[in-house]
């Protein structure tokens, strides 16, 4: 893992650079996943997260809200992420042009897009959804999904989690693990786990077609290829905005589901292949099961994630086909002494480098790096 623990090295104490320890989020309305790691972690280092009149989905457990920008409220940094609902003007509005800008584009990649790419593609596919009037606007739910214009916004510093192969403007940010799915973490040993190999289906191309390679494939062991939930785990504090949501947000994807989670803590070995071929891998799949103790066999991902790579947990567990899945299922099988040793290092080093912390501290080197 010499990637890894070398950007954790020089991430160390990465938050002592900042000297207020404090950030404004002007964010999305909808779930982001890498930037809910991002400040469950800054969260866990001491930092404030300021929000603007409001709570956000994304930073509901740790957001203080302020009702203006006094003089002698300071920060380092203004936080944004990207898909509908972010208020661009407030950049104008609260004259915070001078503020270091970071944005982190957390959304799925269609074919290559920029960040730009894909705010332009929400602008029109909410075409004609102007931001709501400011009583509504301070509402927890919005009525519809919205989009305004960028202004004069210009971040200095992008993440991309779905990160093109070449992309030389943007910093490589993993979804990683958020600390709900470590609450349900039981700790199984490898024997103690009764299914060999998992795969849960969800949408994309690269997710149906090992669907359909596994009800045909010969795979040793005890093999689960099937959909799964059970009963549903929320925190009580946003119990409510996910019933009334009706998936204009997304706060169902804070939702915790108790067999999912008990299938994962019996499991040996995840199978993972991506979401799409083109540069889209990351979701929160494969952290949920690296979280619950799983060895994660994942296809050769199409992002770029050169300067944090995942990959680098087990690459015995990289494959570049399906018909190499069956090999390699083959070889973990035959060798459990072997593959347990995997699977230790593989989730001890998930929880040492994947975690919000560690993922918090790459994210503010980054930072001080770029600027």
């Amino acid at each position: 893992m010499k990637t890894l623990s070398r950007a954790q090295r020089k991430a160390k104490d990465a938050e002592k650079a900042f000297k207020y320890k404090a950030i404004l989020f002007i964010p999305t309305e909808s779930y982001d996943a890498a930037t809910i790691t991002v400040l469950q972690g800054l969260q866990e280092l001491g930092f404030t997260i300021y929000t603007y009149r409001k709570p956000n989905i994304n930073s509901w457990f740790c957001n203080q809200v302020v009702n203006d920008i006094p003089s002698w409220l300071s920060f380092d940094f203004v936080l944004s992420n990207l898909h509908w609902g972010t208020q661009w003007h407030l950049y104008n509005e609260l004259k915070l042009h001078d503020y270091p800008k970071v944005l982190i584009d957390g959304c799925d990649n269609r074919a290559h897009h920029t960040w730009k790419d894909k705010y332009r593609f929400y602008c029109k596919k909410y075409k004609g959804r102007q931001r709501p009037v400011p009583d509504v606007l301070a509402q927890d739910i919005q009525p519809y999904r919205w989009m305004e214009p960028l202004g004069d916004y210009k971040p200095d510093v992008i993440f991309t989690s779905q990160k093109n192969p070449g992309d030389k403007e943007t910093v490589y940010l993993p979804f990683g693990i958020h600390r709900e799915y470590l609450k349900l973490a039981q700790g199984k040993l490898g024997q103690d786990r009764s299914v060999d190999f998992t795969n849960v289906p969800g949408p994309g191309d690269k997710r149906r077609e090992l669907t359909a390679f596994l009800q045909a494939a010969k795979l040793p062991g005890r093999i689960h290829n099937d959909k799964v939930r059970g009963q549903a785990i929320v925190s009580k504090p946003i119990e409510n905005l996910v019933h009334r949501d009706n998936n204009r947000h997304s706060w169902r994807r804070w939702i915790t589901y108790q067999d999912y989670f008990r299938l994962l803590n019996d499991t040996k070995i995840f199978l993972y292949p991506g979401v799409y071929a083109r540069p889209h891998w990351d979701s929160k799949r494969q952290w949920e099961a690296l979280a619950s103790g799983c060895l994660v066999m994942t296809e050769e991902p199409p992002v770029d994630m050169a300067e944090y790579p995942m990959t680098e947990l087990c690459p015995p567990a990289v494959y570049q086909s399906l018909d190499d899945i069956v090999d390699k299922c083959q070889h973990f099988y035959r060798n459990p002494g072997w593959a347990e040793q995997h699977r230790l290092r593989a989730v001890e080093g998930a929880l040492e480098y994947f975690t919000p912390a560690p993922i918090a501290r790459y994210f503010l080197w980054k930072i001080k790096k770029r600027l």
